[in-house]
């Protein structure tokens, strides 16, 4: 049986991440709107003893990689049909089954898709 494009068996450390990335966006939506509302401190003048960043730079730097996250589970759910997407969604960040709506081979295929896609736009491969 040939192996399909979106397979990551020889990723599997790649899968995992994916998975965990998809499972954690809430968590990254919130670290996200947290960073938006907060204002970094006014600079006094004196050198940085330890820290060689502004904490601006640090904002900015983790904003960045929050956001292009955020980007990738986003990108990956807008290459598969829209009627998988809550499915998948469920599936994989609540642990739910899978609606009956479709077969449970047509549930997998888009799944493996979702991971491939976020694995690839994450830069985890």
């Amino acid at each position: 049986m040939p192996r399909s494009k979106y397979s990551l068996a020889h990723h599997p450390e790649a899968r995992q991440r994916a998975l965990w990335l998809i499972r954690d966006y809430r968590n990254v939506k919130a670290k996200l709107e947290a960073l938006d509302g907060f204002e970094a401190p006014d600079n006094d003048g004196q050198p940085r003893a330890h820290n060689p960043r502004s904490s601006v730079e640090q904002i900015a730097i983790e904003r960045a990689a929050l956001s292009s996250q955020l980007d990738a589970v986003n990108k990956a759910f807008s290459k598969i049909p829209p009627e998988y997407r809550r499915g998948i969604w469920e599936a994989i960040t609540e642990r739910r089954r899978y609606p009956d709506t479709a077969g449970l081979k047509t549930w997998k295929r888009w799944r493996q898709r979702v991971l491939w896609y976020t694995a690839l736009y994450a830069g985890f491969m």
